[in-house]
Formats: structure tokens, C-alpha cells, sequence
């Protein structure tokens, strides 16, 4: 299939795969989101399991020969109010396949039940769980779309802390300004079929309901960010979050941190979710896999 049909297609499934949000209940949009992921299967020789660490719920997921010494912890996306760890979990696998790594996938708190920062105390906990357990050499972190907000937010909560930074962290689409400062809030919004400055403002309503949408731990691009570990952040050419990447970026090596930024062309929010039938999606993960076997120890 041609470049262009499989692009969309995707947004075809992107589009057709909520109700209409006017009408829908928050029930109802966190069913459809699921169901959207779940349509694709995981392999038979995917080792899955559910438990907790630190009190929160877990989800793992271990590729065939990946290392179950070593782990990368992932936040899904959702903008703090939609996904779950069992939605994710192929991307899951393919991050796992990708990296050699075993994949957490923690089901954090959501939005509107649990407001800002339940989120951002519930990974706090869990990571400090899993960097004492696996010791910060073997543990990298990474999250999508407000999963990549929530690891910044986390990293810079550890570093605050006096914690033992993960040895790397990968973003993908990263949600990291609820104030919707960046220019491409505006200059995509044509191209963007999945996320807009409106939804945006209604999902930092619901998760911050009315604290500050500047508040660092909500909205890092406006954190301090210095002594961060290696970041990769990887964005599409399409989204309006794409300004997000790249003033991370610039913000982490000004403080004299090591921060990249991939741009794929055409690419709608988070399309790696759609790897198994996107072959940009699996290169992307290719990338991750890459970097983080360059930085996670073993």
C-alpha cells in the first residue's frame, strides 16, 4: 500500500475511533481510545503480567528475548484522562522488541476523578519503586503525548529529590506546554488530526482544574532542566506539538544537556501506536530501541 493510503488510513482510524465529544461521556471516550489500541494483537510469545509497584498498577511486557534485568518505564498518553497500561501494551511490545528492555507500563491516575498532580505523585512513587529495585544504570524512561509530559515532570521531581536519575529517556509527541504557547499551535492546526489548541485547553481543564497551566511539574517546558539524563524526543512534522519538542530541546542543551529531536514528515500524533501497519511508526521505534541500547546498561 501506497505511502498516502497507509497515512490515511491511520487517520481514518484516528477519526472514526471516538464518539462526538460534545455528546460523549468520559466513559464512553476511554472506551473508544482503548478499543482503538486494542485492535492490534500482541504476538503469542509476548510475556504479559499485571501487578503493582509502589502501590501503583502495572502492567509488563517482555519481547521475546529481551532482558527482564533492565527496564524502560512508559507513561501512555492520553492527555491525563484517557489510556490505560493494557491499551498500550503492543506499543509496549515494540519499544520491548525495539530496545531489549522490559516495558512497565504503570496505570497512573487519571483526570477529571484525580486532579493535577495525582499523576505526577503516583509516577514519582512508582519510579522510586523500580530505580531501587533495578538500580538507575538499567532503567531508562519514556512516555507519549501527556505520558511524555508526565516523564519530564517525573525526572525533574527525582533530580529535586536527590534521587539517581534512569540512565535515558525517550518522548514521543510529548505534551509539554498546557498553555499552548508554541507556534505551531497555530501554523498546524490544519494539518493536525488528532490534537488542537481546544483539545488541549479541555484536557488541562480537566486535569488542572484551575491550578497554574504554567506550573512546572503540568507543563515542563517551563521546569528548570538542568541535569537531566539524555533525552530523545521524537515528534511528526504534522502536530501542533512539534514546537513542544523542539524548545525541550533547546531548553535542555542550554543547560548544557544532551537533547535530540526527530521530526518525521507527515507524521499524526503518536503514530507509532499504529507501528504494526505504519512502517514510519516502526522505524520510529527502531529509533527509541536504538538509543536507549546505546545508554541503558548491560
Amino acid at each position: 500500500m501506497a505511502r498516502t493510503e497507509l497515512l490515511a488510513q491511520v487517520e481514518k482510524m484516528y477519526i472514526d475511533g471516538f464518539p462526538d465529544a460534545t455528546d460523549a461521556s468520559i466513559e464512553d471516550l476511554r472506551a473508544s481510545y482503548d478499543a482503538l489500541l486494542t485492535q492490534f494483537p500482541l504476538p503469542d510469545d509476548a510475556e504479559v503480567t499485571t501487578g503493582e509497584l509502589g502501590g501503583v498498577p502495572v502492567v509488563t511486557v517482555t519481547a521475546a528475548g529481551a532482558s527482564t534485568s533492565r527496564v524502560l518505564v512508559w507513561f501512555h498518553g492520553g492527555g491525563y484522562v484517557l489510556g490505560s497500561a493494557a491499551a498500550f501494551s503492543e506499543m509496549g511490545h515494540g519499544l520491548s522488541r525495539a530496545s531489549g528492555l522490559t516495558v512497565i507500563l504503570p496505570d497512573y491516575r487519571r483526570a477529571p476523578e484525580h486532579k493535577f498532580p495525582a499523576a505526577v505523585d503516583d509516577a514519582v512513587v512508582l519510579t522510586r519503586a523500580v530505580l531501587a529495585q533495578y538500580g538507575a544504570g538499567k532503567v531508562a524512561f519514556g512516555g507519549d503525548s501527556a505520558g511524555g509530559g508526565l516523564t519530564v515532570a517525573t525526572l525533574v521531581s527525582l533530580r529535586d529529590a536527590g534521587v539517581a536519575l534512569p540512565a535515558a529517556a525517550v518522548l514521543i509527541s510529548p505534551l509539554l506546554d498546557f498553555s499552548r504557547s508554541g507556534d505551531t499551535i497555530a501554523t498546524n492546526a490544519d494539518t493536525d488530526i488528532a490534537v488542537s489548541d481546544a483539545s488541549i485547553r479541555d484536557l488541562g481543564a480537566a486535569y488542572l482544574q484551575g491550578h497554574d497551566e504554567r506550573d512546572p511539574l503540568a507543563s515542563p517546558l517551563f521546569a528548570e532542566l538542568t541535569g537531566l539524563p539524555p533525552v530523545l524526543a521524537m515528534v511528526g512534522s504534522a502536530e501542533v506539538l512539534l514546537d513542544d519538542s523542539r524548545r525541550f530541546a533547546e531548553a535542555v542543551r542550554a543547560t548544557g544537556g544532551t537533547a535530540s529531536v526527530s521530526v518525521y514528515d507527515d507524521m499524526c500524533h503518536v503514530w507509532t501506536l499504529f507501528a504494526s501497519i505504519l512502517p514510519e511508526g516502526a522505524q520510529a521505534l527502531g529509533e527509541a530501541g536504538a538509543f536507549l541500547k546505546q545508554h541503558v546498561a548491560g
